[in-house]
């Protein structure tokens, strides 16, 4: 890590959002120095975490980036009368080489830096400053974030350098002679194969969290940080799902799903609630059935879907979906940057929802005959008679009034990985593998309710439930969802009902199964994204991914190009051109 890194690293620390097992009071004393002797470093464990703790903390400062690239460049998001012209070219595919968010050195900043500690990493083992079990766990925390942010380089610049050496400045990548650009694809090979010979060695197997140390997993101003860090399972599984490899893609995706009830099976049912997008919580639901007025709208009732955003406590409940997260203190740097993107009250308000995401959300009907998708309700609120995108805002805003208690005090979590993320690419890899109806499974209604022996609502459920309420498939869709009173059992997967009956929506049609429709299952995923995830950062790899695989850019095209359509924008037909032009989806890559 460059020498005067050491400054912004102690202010990461100093701000208490990332901690290692240093004491408050003993960072509290520590002064910041422009520039820092770097024999003074790397010499301890502790040290070791600070440079696992201040790149992780330098991943705050391109939130703001990671949202704004992954989702207003799709169909879901789009720019407010506030937004200057650099927003409007990434709406429209007309970026220029001046605009400020193309710019991928912010990325490559923070990449350095990891090359600068793992490097370290590897003296401080060859000296015996780490014992090779503490050197496996921060090399593969700090090794899985670069892999983190190439992919993203990747996915929005398409070919970029890849560079493993410790480097002074940026400005060396731009010697194209010694670091030459690769291809998205190739870039994909170099990812899986650095994931695979060093982020999961000696991870254990029992862990939920992204990283296995006790030290650098802790609790600071009622901050736990066991969930601050890349899940590396769920990483390596969405490189598998970028490259095709559907069948490791899944066995991880599943390993992960299975984290609760291996690790605490018999624990009540909280073993068999984690990451299975199940009946117990987070449910699209009303107190009185045929009452729309009668809602469940709050951020602490473990019931609702709106706590997934806005419960303050993290415990059983919340971890039972959240995977990845990192807050946002309202006394600390940095500050919280989705005020200012999205919020009409103490923010800018340069961004909102597209009117094609309001208008798909309104045409659909629920479950029990209401009109409109409900999760439109969380996701964006109509605050001062315009549309807000509010799942950011949850932790700012009065959980009644919706008004900002203080808005100087700009707390927030950035939810960078969720269950249903999980669960739907879950459903994505299987579909690919041509386990259509487990995809479906995942999606809908869940493994008890298809392969229950006869359709949901069709029929009578068999007594005897010795062959049914499992898939019988191959692992890794192996999944057992029976349950029993007498004698009394659980199976994994008996809670598990698909993002869409958690949200109270209808079935999809049988026929996607039924008839082994690969691609019309993979359009309702891609369909159930859009409504679970919108605005979390997920779109834009969505729509790219499935478009490379079909070797078909008029997927993402046409999406892009419905957007702008609906909200009259003039531009529509030139991004499209764009997007379907040779490597037009990619941002013009300047360094």
């Amino acid at each position: 890590m460059k020498r005067n890194s050491y400054k912004f690293l102690y202010k990461v620390l100093l701000a208490g959002a990332l901690m290692s097992s240093f004491s408050c009071q003993k960072l509290m004393d520590v002064k910041p120095e422009d520039q820092v002797d770097i024999a003074n470093h790397y010499q301890t464990i502790y040290d070791a975490n600070a440079a696992v703790i201040g790149i992780y903390g330098q991943l705050q400062g391109i939130a703001d980036r990671y949202i704004v690239l992954n989702e207003l460049r799709a169909d879901l998001m789009s720019p407010t009368a506030n937004a200057d012209q650099y927003l409007r070219q990434l709406n429209t595919f007309s970026v220029t080489p001046d605009n400020p968010w193309a710019d991928p050195k912010p990325f490559y900043k923070i990449i350095l830096n990891c090359n600068d500690a793992l490097k370290n990493f590897d003296i401080m083992l060859a000296s015996s400053k780490l014992t090779q079990a503490d050197y496996n766990e921060r090399y593969a925390d700090v090794n899985a974030m670069r892999c983190f942010l190439y992919l993203q380089l990747g996915m929005h610049w398409g070919s970029v350098p890849y560079v493993t050496d410790p480097l002074e400045t940026v400005d060396a990548l731009k010697d194209a002679n010694k670091f030459p650009k690769i291809s998205f694809n190739d870039l994909l090979d170099k990812l899986i194969a650095s994931m695979v010979s060093r982020s999961l060695q000696d991870y254990s197997s029992t862990n939920i969290t992204g990283s296995t140390s006790t030290s650098l997993n802790t609790t600071v101003d009622g901050y736990p940080t066991n969930l601050f860090f890349v899940n590396k399972r769920c990483l390596l599984a969405d490189l598998y799902l970028w490259k095709g490899n559907y069948n490791a893609a899944a066995t991880l995706y599943r390993y992960v799903s299975d984290t609760g009830y291996r690790n605490i099976a018999g624990a009540g049912d909280a073993g068999y609630w984690q990451y299975k997008a199940n009946w117990g919580v987070f449910l699209i639901t009303y107190n009185r059935a045929g009452d729309e007025s009668s809602f469940l709208d709050d951020n602490t009732n473990k019931s609702g879907w709106r706590a997934i955003f806005g419960n303050p406590v993290q415990g059983t409940d919340t971890g039972s979906e959240w995977i990845w997260t990192i807050p946002f203190d309202r006394n600390f740097a940095p500050v919280n940057p989705f005020i200012d993107l999205f919020s009409n009250q103490g923010g800018r308000y340069l961004l909102t929802s597209s009117k094609l995401a309001l208008n798909t959300w309104a045409t659909q009907t629920q479950a029990n005959g209401f009109v409109g998708d409900a999760r439109a309700k969380i996701s964006v609120r109509t605050i001062n008679g315009q549309p807000v995108i509010a799942k950011p805002l949850y932790y700012y805003l009065n959980e009644s009034t919706l008004i900002p208690t203080n808005v100087l005090q700009r707390q927030g979590r950035w939810l960078l990985y969720r269950g249903s993320a999980l669960n739907l690419r879950f459903a994505e890899a299987a579909c690919r593998d041509n386990q259509v109806k487990v995809a479906y499974a995942l999606t809908n209604v869940g493994v008890k309710g298809v392969y229950n022996g006869v359709f949901p609502g069709t029929g009578t459920v068999p007594s005897d439930v010795t062959n049914i309420m499992q898939t019988m498939a191959p692992a890794p869709y192996d999944m057992d969802a029976r349950e029993g009173q007498v004698p009394y059992y659980r199976s994994p997967w008996y809670r598990q009902i698909g993002t869409r009956t958690r949200a109270n929506m209808p079935n999809l049609p049988a026929t996607l199964f039924q008839n082994n429709d690969v691609t019309g299952m993979e359009n309702a995923i891609v369909d159930e994204d859009a409504a679970e995830l919108a605005f979390e950062g997920y779109r834009w790899g969505d729509l790219l991914r499935i478009s490379l695989r079909r070797n078909d850019m008029s997927f993402l095209a046409d999406k892009v190009y419905n957007k702008l359509v609906s909200e009259g924008n003039a531009s529509a037909s030139t991004a499209r051109a764009k997007i379907m032009s040779t490597n037009g989806a990619y941002l013009p890559f300047n360094l």
